[in-house]
């Protein structure tokens, strides 16, 4: 069985969505990428050198949040508030690919790892303006085609969906406020405003939190839920 249910939903810009919760469950889709997880290391992400934004992202739920690019940053602010995601890894492995078209071998690290109460997606950071170039949207097509090859869920967020309608502006000064400190800890609700319960919450805190989250869930039950080879296709 597929690990990706399709039906014949299209939305508004014709591309056609699927139910994220169709896919196979958690255990299924990482065996799926384990048979095809390169020995590879993953290249460093911060470096001194470059012109590019790097850095680590100061999450108070995961461990592994290394960005090279502020879109991505941005998608890791995301992942923070939405109460969906159970686990999210940067730049989390490297997977060994085979180019339907031509049968060649080719190495991909995705941007994010998610795991999600009832399955798990590889996902793909990119800022509009590159999606709207030739060579990296070819490749990206190729890396989408792959990947439904082996059956392994993959979603694209581009910058337009992770900073549509001053969202980020929103995230950034909920997490400003939000208390901070429970990452090491172990048992907790890491998605709750204060995990910890060090502080009393105000009413207009506890709301704006969770209408962030809510915002935050669904986006990515929209990401998830379309067909990336046809969003890329979309900015041609």
């Amino acid at each position: 069985m597929s690990a990706i249910a399709w039906n014949a939903v299209r939305d508004g810009n014709g591309i056609t969505v699927r139910h994220q919760w169709n896919a196979q469950s958690v255990d299924g889709v990482e065996q799926r990428i384990a048979e095809i997880m390169s020995l590879k290391k993953v290249r460093p992400v911060i470096t001194r050198s470059g012109q590019r934004a790097r850095g680590r992202f100061p999450s108070n739920r995961f461990s592994q949040t290394r960005y090279e690019s502020l879109v991505e940053e941005d998608a890791l602010r995301i992942m923070e508030i939405a109460s969906s995601v159970l686990e999210c890894r940067s730049h989390p492995f490297v997977l060994q690919l085979i180019d339907p078209s031509s049968g060649k071998e080719f190495d991909y690290t995705p941007d994010l790892h998610v795991v999600l109460p009832h399955t798990s997606y590889v996902i793909e950071v990119k800022g509009d303006w590159l999606l709207k170039l030739q060579k990296p949207r070819a490749s990206l097509l190729r890396t989408c085609r792959a990947l439904k090859e082996r059956d392994v869920p993959f979603a694209i967020m581009a910058e337009r969906d992770i900073r549509d309608n001053g969202l980020q502006g929103r995230l950034r000064e909920l997490l400003r406020r939000r208390p901070a400190g429970a990452r090491r800890q172990a048992g907790i609700n890491k998605s709750a405003w204060d995990p910890l319960n060090t502080t009393t919450p105000t009413a207009d805190d506890l709301r704006l939190w969770r209408e962030a989250q809510e915002e935050c869930n669904a986006l990515l039950r929209r990401v998830m839920g379309r067909d990336p080879e046809e969003f890329v296709e979309c900015f041609q």
